[in-house]
């Protein structure tokens, strides 16, 4: 990641080489490298007006895509459930089936599997209303040992208290495509 100040004072600056180098071609009557020029300065002219219209802080290219493509938004049908547990609030998202992806990696030994690109996750949380994650977990039966965990991936540091996520397999009779998906999130108050 780049600042976008910095971004626009280095296209500031191949926009002026850029222009440079026309009127160099133009007076040398190099009409060959002209048009290979002409094309340099037209990019560089819009990238930096780019930078000048854009309201990102900073610039990378997974910003910059979904500055220019935004990314379509996907409704998700959900229940949403509160209850008071062991004197804590406890609030239930149960998805209907096909739910949300849950982008998962395969840990090393190739029996877990652990949550570590949180965009997708985070898309899902701020559909339903809740803060994002800040950092990626390893499947919970991976930490207990215990068969019970599987599926589970527990959040104990969340901002609104324990979030848990239950992972499942969902179906999509659309596109008759099988993935694994979020079943539940579940947020308990400390």
């Amino acid at each position: 990641m780049i600042a976008t100040e910095t971004a626009r004072t280095i296209f500031l600056v191949l926009l002026g080489l850029s222009v440079i180098w026309v009127i160099a071609c133009i007076v040398r009557n190099d009409m060959q490298t002209i048009v290979r020029a002409m094309v340099v300065m037209i990019v560089v002219g819009l990238g930096f007006f780019y930078l000048n219209q854009t309201k990102l802080k900073t610039i990378s290219f997974k910003a910059i895509k979904n500055d220019l493509f935004p990314p379509k938004t996907v409704y998700y049908s959900y229940d949403k459930h509160v209850s008071m547990v062991d004197l804590a609030q406890q609030t239930a998202y149960t998805f209907a089936e096909p739910g949300p992806r849950f982008v998962l990696d395969m840990e090393e030994g190739g029996k877990y599997l652990s949550v570590k690109d949180l965009d997708p996750l985070n898309d899902v949380l701020k559909f339903i209303g809740l803060p994002p994650v800040t950092h990626g977990v390893r499947e919970l039966a991976s930490i207990t040992g215990s068969s019970h965990d599987v599926n589970l991936y527990r959040w104990d540091d969340y901002q609104l208290g324990i979030l848990t996520i239950e992972r499942g397999i969902c179906h999509n009779s659309r596109s008759i495509e099988t993935f694994p998906c979020i079943v539940s999130i579940l947020v308990r108050s400390r």
